[in-house]
């Protein structure tokens, strides 16, 4: 992929291909140390996220797209695990969001945060009020005495903060240039953890 001139290049919102964001997702499903099993709950700021596909065939999976309260469609679900698609960083106090689905989720429920960490000029109704570090992101879940077990993780480098921010599809990056990590450019930020409690 030519990274070329940017400065003359308008960002597409549209690209054909799979987006760096969901080629780093599926990177990160793949890396997870716990896997998702059972019944689960993905909310996403996107009606269809692109990566999904990329789950364990063996999980009972709901989607949902955020409508501005995600601590809303997790409701009182019943379900093992929930993954947070970019909803937090689209509230103006993320923390208070999180707290009130953490205390929705059941006992023993995994949790799945993904955030992205390089803003990009989005149509107003994917737009994030924040872009999210990973320390920031381990604190905000850090802070929640329900949880345990925080882990971040963090994907993307300058070529990938850049295919990112204009659009351009991965297909056209190769895998060590989506494997390399570079903690100053974080197009993905990941955060596992798990609510305090026996499951039931």
């Amino acid at each position: 992929m030519r990274l070329g001139d940017f400065g003359r290049r308008a960002p597409v919102h549209d690209s054909e291909g799979v987006s760096v964001y969901d080629a780093l997702t599926r990177q990160f499903l793949q890396d997870m140390r716990t896997p998702l099993a059972g019944r689960g709950l993905v909310v996403s700021v996107e009606a269809e996220p692109g990566w999904t596909d990329a789950l364990p065939q063996s999980v009972d999976l709901t989607t949902a797209r955020s409508t501005g309260d995600p601590a809303r469609e997790v409701g009182e679900k019943t379900v093992d695990w929930v993954l947070l698609d970019r909803c937090l960083q689209q509230l103006p106090e993320p923390a208070v969001g999180l707290e009130k689905i953490v205390s929705r989720l059941q006992p023993g429920a995994l949790l799945v945060t993904l955030f992205t960490g390089i803003a990009r000029p989005e149509p107003d109704d994917l737009r994030p009020l924040w872009s999210v570090a990973p320390y920031a992101a381990r604190r905000l879940h850090e802070d929640r005495d329900e949880l345990e077990h925080v882990e971040v993780s963090q994907y993307g480098n300058v070529a990938l903060a850049l295919a990112w921010l204009y659009g351009l599809p991965a297909d056209g990056l190769s895998d060590e240039e989506l494997a390399t990590v570079d903690a100053a450019y974080p197009v993905l930020v990941a955060v596992t953890a798990r609510k305090r409690g026996e499951p039931r």
